[in-house]
């Protein structure tokens, strides 16, 4: 996803009140983009995305004031998970779980699924 999509994505999303970008490049070989979204309901959303003609990293964290939610990212550790290198961590799980690749679109979607937009 170019940085382009994910802003527009995330600007046409009814669940976020505040968008702040803190770093940007579109200069190609490499887009990257780190911005906080604040949601309606005070949840913060902070996203990191580096896209490459052949690589993709990404790490979308969903907090409650100090307190991770949930984070899904593509760090390539824990290979020890089958979907590896795609994970998510969870709120009082020492270790993270399996997960699909994500984009931004489909960590608006399971937000909406959790109910952190109504709170």
């Amino acid at each position: 996803m170019t940085v382009s999509r994910i802003i527009s994505t995330l600007s046409a999303c009814d669940l976020i009140d505040d968008l702040k970008i803190i770093e940007i490049n579109i200069e190609p070989p490499v887009q990257s983009i780190k911005l906080r979204a604040r949601l309606k309901n005070g949840i913060l959303l902070q996203i990191t995305e580096s896209n490459g003609n052949d690589f993709r990293r990404y790490s979308y964290h969903l907090q409650e004031g100090d307190v991770i939610i949930k984070r899904w990212d593509n760090a390539p550790h824990w290979n020890n998970i089958r979907t590896y290198p795609f994970h998510l961590h969870i709120k009082d799980q020492e270790e993270p779980v399996e997960s699909k690749e994500m984009f931004v679109s489909d960590v608006i979607a399971e937000i909406k699924k959790l109910n952190y937009d109504e709170k």
